[in-house]
């Protein structure tokens, strides 16, 4: 006879189990699927390059045709790169205030901890400041609206 507690976990290893297979399943699908659809636009973009190429060959000759496409390509990508160092910009500058942050609260714990010892109620005001100081903040933006 199995106890309770073995049919329990053997029940959430099941259903574990489940949720790992469905969650393999609905991957691969949405996998296959998203490989199809990125296959077909980057077929749809090619032939709309294509397409936009003939027209402009007609009107203003094939040769000033594809310098314009390749000129407006390498200056989408210009913006792009530009988009990118901007964004890894920011993002090790909030890398950078994020540990300023940490190693602020380490050595404010330190000081505590340190203060424990000789003053008791220092040490219990203390501890309220790093309650205040160390509770988790939220990650979402309050707008300006609310």
């Amino acid at each position: 006879m199995v106890s309770i507690v073995a049919a329990l976990a053997q029940s959430l290893l099941f259903r574990v189990e489940d949720r790992i297979e469905e969650t393999v399943q609905r991957s691969k699908r949405n996998a296959i699927f998203a490989l199809l659809a990125g296959h077909l636009l980057l077929t749809a973009y090619t032939l709309a390059v294509a397409g936009l190429t003939v027209a402009l060959a007609e009107r203003h000759g094939a040769i000033a045709a594809l310098l314009g496409l390749a000129g407006a390509a390498t200056l989408l990508a210009v913006i792009l790169v530009c988009i990118l160092v901007y964004l890894n910009k920011r993002d090790a500058k909030i890398r950078r205030r994020r540990r300023q942050e940490l190693r602020a609260r380490g050595q404010l714990a330190a000081l505590a901890a340190g203060s424990a010892a000789s003053n008791p109620l220092a040490t219990a005001a203390l501890g309220v400041a790093l309650a205040l100081f160390l509770k988790p903040s939220s990650r979402r933006r309050r707008r300006s609206d609310d």
